[in-house]
């Protein structure tokens, strides 16, 4: 359950084991080597608070209103101690409100908040998985924030925020029940070097990937490597099935992981991969920090990755990695998965005027979480690009121009949001069906098995 502390939770990496790191991985995302600024107020690098509408406040006699914020450690070690001091910075300039900070880790991140909402210990304020909102909000957990959104647009902030940024997956039943501030990608990233030495262009359909891979694998090097043992394989079977034209739902709901003859199609692909000897055969045991340490040894040269990636590289690696542009599937399609990471008030609150008021203001000023603090997602906020910190990825742009249109998330192909969608995020179904192509099982009993476990997850989830 949910407990303030003094003291802030920030190892979010439990080496002592996979599973804890199998939570982790979708979120261990433009991890930086930036520390804290020596001033103890970031002051000097926030925008303006933001003025809304909320009356937020106790002044007038009413005395000081005290909330609590629970924010999930989306960046590095030093996330926590600037999330902090944002949260200092705005105490000092709301004099009515005082806000408590906590970073959770994302151990057991699922059983932490659902717990938590379960025993009524909730904060006021929270981030969560992508799709935490819409669970809680399922169960009437979660505040509508309309009016919140309605602020955002007014006030001309909307104007800065990525094209699409309040889709509806921030909304539950025609409501806005979360706020973006970052976006999770899945974009193949290659080895420059390896493709130059060996003399072979950069694949533009699932036909050339499989031919470059057989030829790239050689000399005990391969074409291919991935992480079976958390969810980085699973991200990549996802993003298969989306850039084939599918996904895991129809429209109206229904799962057909085992029956859209688009998704056997796209899980037969990534399974050929495996039978020709393109994947490291390492792959099914490997976290994704042992796959990216291996794609950075080169013993791969190609991985299905995040953008972020680029924090857990060297110079050189980072400057001779690059990602390949959005390849065309067996029937011309092109896609791939994303999530948008948000955050959001619990119903429980007993001041939700000064939570909004809380929230707007750390939409408008929370860039020092990534300039400082190595944030994970990449930032919906259009201005943000224009620091050093972002320029400095050289193949972000790309990424944003490229697959940002045309990624769509684990709802695919359902437009909406729903509850059942933040257990599926937490569960480990899709990890295990990763692992059982790697390791050449029967194809279709591993497909039917998934099925039937994510079918459960889906049918004791109402909402």
């Amino acid at each position: 359950m949910f407990q303030q502390s003094d003291a802030h939770e920030v190892n979010a990496h439990d080496p002592s084991t996979a599973y804890t790191k199998k939570l982790l991985r979708r979120r261990d995302f433009l991890k930086r080597s930036a520390g804290v600024v020596g001033a103890t107020s970031l002051s000097g690098v926030l925008a303006a608070c933001t003025s809304s509408g909320f009356g937020g406040g106790g002044g007038g006699g009413g005395g000081t209103v005290t909330l609590s914020f629970g924010d999930m450690n989306w960046g590095n070690n030093s996330y926590a101690k600037v999330g902090q001091q944002l949260v200092n910075e705005f105490n000092d300039s709301h004099k009515g409100i005082r806000v408590t900070y906590r970073a959770i880790p994302w151990a057991n991140w699922f059983q932490t908040l659902t717990t938590a909402v379960g025993s009524g210990t909730q904060p006021d304020i929270g981030s969560g998985g992508s799709f935490a909102g819409v669970q809680f909000a399922g169960s009437n957990d979660i505040l509508s924030l309309d009016d919140v959104v309605d602020e955002i647009k007014k006030s001309g902030q909307a104007k800065d925020y990525i094209p699409n940024a309040f889709s509806p997956l921030m909304q539950y039943k025609g409501h806005y029940i979360t706020l973006p501030f970052g976006t999770d990608i899945r974009v193949p990233l290659y080895r420059k070097d390896i493709f130059q030495q060996a003399g072979i262009d950069i694949p533009t359909t699932w036909d050339e990937w499989r031919q470059v891979a057989k030829k790239l694998t050689k000399n005990g090097k391969y074409g291919l490597l991935e992480a079976g043992s958390d969810n980085l394989t699973e991200h990549m079977l996802e993003t298969l099935m989306i850039n084939n034209g599918a996904g895991l739902f129809t429209p109206d709901k229904k799962l057909v992981l085992n029956s859209n003859p688009l998704n056997i199609e796209a899980l037969r692909f990534f399974a050929d991969l495996v039978e020709d000897g393109s994947f490291d055969p390492a792959s099914s045991g490997y976290v994704s920090d042992d796959a990216i340490a291996a794609f950075s040894r080169g013993d791969g040269a190609m991985i299905m990755g995040a953008p972020g990636f680029a924090g857990q590289m060297d110079a050189k690696t980072l400057q001779n990695t690059g990602v390949i542009p959005p390849m065309a599937s067996p029937h011309g399609t092109k896609g791939t998965l994303f999530w948008e990471n948000n955050t959001f008030i619990y119903s429980s609150t007993k001041h939700p005027n000064e939570a909004k008021e809380f929230l707007l203001w750390w939409q408008a000023n929370n860039k020092p979480l990534w300039t400082v603090g190595g944030n994970n997602p990449i930032p919906i906020r259009e201005s943000y690009y224009n620091d050093p910190y972002f320029k400095a990825i050289p193949y972000l742009q790309q990424v944003r121009t490229q697959y940002l249109p045309i990624a769509k998330s684990a709802n695919a192909q359902r437009a909406e949001a729903f509850p059942a969608l933040n257990p599926l995020d937490g569960d480990g179904t899709l990890v295990t069906l990763g692992q059982n192509l790697l390791g050449k099982k029967d194809f279709m009993t591993s497909i039917n098995t998934a099925q039937a476990g994510l079918q459960k997850v889906v049918d004791s989830t109402p909402g």
